[in-house]
């Protein structure tokens, strides 16, 4: 397996008795090629990691904002059927009223015609 620079006419990758040798400027590309790759691979993963971090404290804020709406709805629902009950009790009292004035009325009627009770 030959590879040969043009320019130059030298191999840069040569099956020599003590194994497949390489080219030094060969070399360092393929070096300084897997030195960039880690290098950005490395930046890459600590910024995916941060931007994980960031999700995961936006989650957590989130989630107690949650739970502070979901007890502020409870009380919310729990003040309104209070406030039903209020109302429920509140038309009973002014239907007893109704029927008390009805019967009054009643009353006066048969007093006026001359009717006694």
């Amino acid at each position: 397996m030959e590879l040969r620079k043009m320019s130059e006419g030298k191999p840069m990758i040569e099956n020599a008795d003590r194994g497949i040798t390489l080219a030094k400027p060969l070399a360092w590309t393929m070096l300084v090629a897997i030195v960039a790759v880690v290098w950005f691979g490395g930046t890459t993963v600590a910024n995916l990691s941060l931007s994980t971090q960031a999700v995961t404290t936006a989650l957590s804020n989130m989630q107690g904002a949650n739970v502070q709406i979901e007890g502020r709805v409870r009380i919310l629902e729990n003040n309104a059927s209070a406030a039903l009950a209020r109302y429920d009790a509140l038309k009973q009292s002014l239907e007893e009223v109704k029927d008390q004035v009805r019967e009054s009325n009643a009353l006066l009627r048969q007093i006026l015609q001359g009717n006694k009770p």
